[in-house]
Parts: structure tokens; C-alpha cells; sequence
């Protein structure tokens, strides 16, 4: 009798390892699916909001053909840049799905200067502002989605960079002339 309860607990000792091992075994693959399940949404919802860019960058250079000029009234002018304007707004919201830091910068580096497209004349016209800044952030996608390296600015790029760096000087040469004037003036009218 002694030998048959030692089989049947040995039986039983066996049964519960197994369904022990059994049951973290299930636990396991079920969290590594939802991980897998995770990892597979975002990458969806990734690519989704990289086309959703592309698509937007796109349609920015073909709203380039009717950018407006110096003749354009100024009615036309403000509908024109109220357009391009939803178009970065579109590409802002889109990037919120984006994980990757380099390529997020740079779209956003490429939305701002298209943001600057009619202030930066005349070291960059606005045409050239408005098609080469989003080109190249196409072409930044483009390379990401194939694994490659983004691609570093073009002479356009650092071109309208620097037309950008020469704005915002000449913006604060401004201001600061602006903010002596206006303490001569004061100093003036107190004496």
C-alpha cells in the first residue's frame, strides 16, 4: 500500500509541475503575442502617419504653382498661405506617431522653413523655400522607411538656412536700433 501512495503522489507531484510549467508557459506567449500585437500597431500606425506626411509634402509643392506675387491681392495672398498653412498643421498632427528623434527634427527643421517662406527673400525666393524644403523632407522619409540614412541637406537646404540666419539678424539689428531710437527719444523729450 505504501509503494502505491508514493506512485500516486509522485503521479499527482508530476501532474502539478506539469500544469505549473503548462500554465506560465501560456501566460508567457500570451504577453509576448500582446508585445508582438504592440509592436505591430505602432509600426502601422507609423507608416500611416509617414504617408500621411508624404502626402501632405506633396501636395505642398503643388500648391507652390499658384504661390502668390507681388501683384496678388492681398485676399488671395491670405487664402493662399491659410492653405499652406492647414497643409503644416496636418503634417504637425501626423507627426505625433513619430518615434524616431532624427527623423521627426528634420521634418519639423523643413516644416519651419516653409513656415519662413516670404520672409527670406532675397537670399531664398519663396518658390524655391516652398519646393525644396519639402523635397528634401520627402527624401528624409523616403530613406527611413528603406533603412538608409537620412540624407544630409543639399546646397538648397543650407542655402535657405542661411537666408533664415541672415533674416534673424537683420530682425534683431531691427529691433535693437528700434529700442535705441526709442530710449534717444526719451531721453530727449526729458530734458
Amino acid at each position: 500500500m505504501d509503494s502505491a501512495w508514493g506512485t500516486a503522489l509522485i503521479a499527482l507531484g508530476g501532474t502539478l509541475v506539469g500544469a505549473a510549467v503548462s500554465l506560465f508557459g501560456g501566460i508567457w506567449q500570451q504577453r509576448r503575442n500582446e508585445k508582438v500585437a504592440e509592436a505591430n500597431r505602432r509600426t502601422v500606425l507609423r507608416e500611416t502617419s509617414l504617408e500621411r506626411i508624404a502626402e501632405e509634402l506633396f501636395a505642398i509643392i503643388r500648391h507652390a504653382e499658384s504661390m502668390p506675387h507681388q501683384r496678388t491681392p492681398a485676399h488671395e495672398h491670405l487664402a493662399w498661405e491659410k492653405t499652406l498653412w492647414e497643409h503644416l498643421s496636418r503634417i504637425e498632427m501626423a507627426t505625433l506617431r513619430l518615434d524616431d528623434p532624427e527623423l521627426l527634427a528634420g521634418i519639423h527643421d523643413m516644416c519651419s522653413l516653409i513656415k519662413d517662406w516670404d520672409r527670406l527673400q532675397p537670399a531664398a525666393w519663396p518658390r524655391e523655400v516652398v519646393t525644396g524644403a519639402p523635397q528634401h523632407a520627402i527624401a528624409s522619409i523616403r530613406a527611413h522607411m528603406i533603412g538608409m540614412p537620412l540624407p544630409r541637406p543639399g546646397r538648397d537646404i543650407q542655402k535657405i538656412r542661411a537666408a533664415r540666419e541672415a533674416a534673424d539678424e537683420y530682425e534683431r539689428v531691427a529691433a535693437e536700433e528700434t529700442r535705441l531710437a526709442t530710449e534717444e527719444m526719451r531721453r530727449s523729450s526729458s530734458t
